[in-house]
């Protein structure tokens, strides 16, 4: 799964003030435990070393990173793919459909067949390796901006449970100005520049375009352009609306280049493609100088973000 050390990076964002509350100790004491021997358990999850994700006890580098605490959220799933289990269901099911016959009985009643189902699911289950995945979580310690590296609201969920959990805190994510909508086709139609710690920056539509609307027959349909404003214009005449803009930012001291999508029903930031980093030459002998750059980074597409399209 991408992360925050990817050339291409999704961003929820989060934010909240007791930033003292989140420690080292804690994420050690929450950190991951595994389900390899645990072969009926099918979900685990827990804080991991965002450097190693097999790395529970932080052994390999620290989490403390100048101003940031960086780490990562593992999940391991352990599961058996439906069409196994009914292969295995069938089989099963000759059997006992030859001896409910010799009880003179005409089928496999309902019952019997969902307890041979899940008898079968739970032995395939336990033989299946958990799959682990991960994702990429840092928290600025000095203004306690929070970024989870992904969109995915299944994964957000579990993510701001165990938040909880660890650190006895609920974390509110970032929302978008009612009006999103709007403010996207303002930005494709004009553009926008924000100003952000003395620093301009100017926003334009970098060709990819995903409108939505109810056609003709009065049925949603959703049409996704690449360098066609014509299109996207005639989309818009015909009353549709924007609802995802992939974004080109520049800044204007210093011409520096992002670019990443947004969407009109969230604050979430997909795709973001950075600058290239300074921090990864090799005269450059702090292990985490490229991470930390990125962050900074990163920071500065969140900053205009919540600045032109946040809720105050």
């Amino acid at each position: 799964m991408a992360g925050l050390k990817s050339s291409s990076t999704d961003l929820s964002c989060f934010h909240f003030s007791d930033t003292k509350a989140v420690t080292a100790a804690k994420l050690k004491q929450f950190a991951f435990r595994s389900i390899d021997d645990a072969k009926t358990e099918e979900l685990a999850f827990g804080w991991v070393n965002i450097d190693d994700p097999m790395d529970t006890a932080w052994q390999g580098s620290s989490p403390e990173k100048g101003e940031w605490l960086c780490w990562a959220f593992r999940m391991d799933k352990r599961s058996v793919p439906a069409q196994v289990v009914k292969k295995h269901l069938a089989e099963a099911l000759k059997d006992e459909l030859a001896n409910y016959s010799a009880q003179g009985i005409d089928g496999v009643p309902r019952t019997r067949k969902k307890e041979l189902k899940e008898a079968i699911r739970l032995k395939l289950l336990a033989k299946a390796e958990p799959v682990p995945s991960t994702v990429d979580v840092a928290l600025n310690l000095a203004n306690g901006s929070l970024y989870v590296a992904t969109k995915s609201k299944g994964i957000l969920e579990k993510f701001k449970d165990y938040f909880k959990s660890s650190f006895g805190i609920e974390v509110a994510e970032l929302q978008p100005v009612e009006n999103m909508g709007a403010c996207l086709h303002t930005l494709y139609a004009e553009g926008l520049t924000a100003d952000v710690n003395g620093d301009r920056y100017e926003l334009a539509e970098a060709g990819v375009i995903t409108l939505s609307g109810l056609d003709a027959d009065n049925v949603q349909v959703t049409i996704t352009t690449k360098n066609d404003r014509a299109a996207v214009d005639a989309g818009l005449e015909k009353g549709f609306g924007i609802s995802k803009l992939k974004v080109g930012m520049t800044k204007a001291d210093d011409a520096a280049e992002w670019t990443f999508s947004l969407e009109s029903d969230s604050l979430r930031i997909s795709a973001i493609k950075c600058p290239a980093s300074s921090s990864s030459e090799p005269e450059d002998d702090n292990p985490d100088a490229g991470l930390l750059e990125k962050l900074y980074l990163l920071d500065q597409v969140v900053a205009v973000t919540k600045q032109l399209f946040g809720q105050p």
